[in-house]
């Protein structure tokens, strides 16, 4: 059964190598972690009205990409507040980098202290906003 009090994470990306090491990362920092292969299995986590405080997402994946679930997130109105932190292998274009708005973006490969900092802001930044 999970706490209450541990904030809950989801990692949305395709590499399990990846999703592993981040679950470890944060599991030992605390947090309850869940995680999803792809866009279209973490809508699914979403729509099962479980709570999110913070979603670490890939870019680059089969079935639904980074780019359209976190679209997708951004038309659901209880959604759109939780704090994203992306993940990415490739480059981003200006362009569409500012398609992203204002996230956290991380190269792979990731540097594990740099993102649960960055977490950790995104969680205090958090709490006003679900308060309200």
């Amino acid at each position: 059964m999970m706490s209450a009090s541990r904030p809950m994470i989801l990692i949305v990306d395709d590499h399990s190598d990846l999703r592993d090491a981040l679950m470890l990362l944060f599991e030992d920092e605390g947090f309850h972690v869940v995680d999803s292969s792809n866009g279209a299995e973490a809508l699914d986590y979403l729509r099962s009205g479980k709570s999110v405080n913070a979603l670490i997402v890939d870019l680059d994946m089969p079935v639904m990409s980074g780019w359209e679930f976190l679209a997708a997130c951004r038309e659901h109105h209880q959604w759109r507040t939780i704090p994203i932190l992306v993940l990415t292998g490739v480059s981003i274009a200006e362009r569409r980098r500012n398609e992203l708005g204002p996230v956290p973006v991380f190269t792979k490969p990731v540097n594990f202290d740099e993102l649960l900092a960055a977490v950790r802001r995104a969680m205090i930044r958090e709490v006003p906003r679900s308060a309200s």
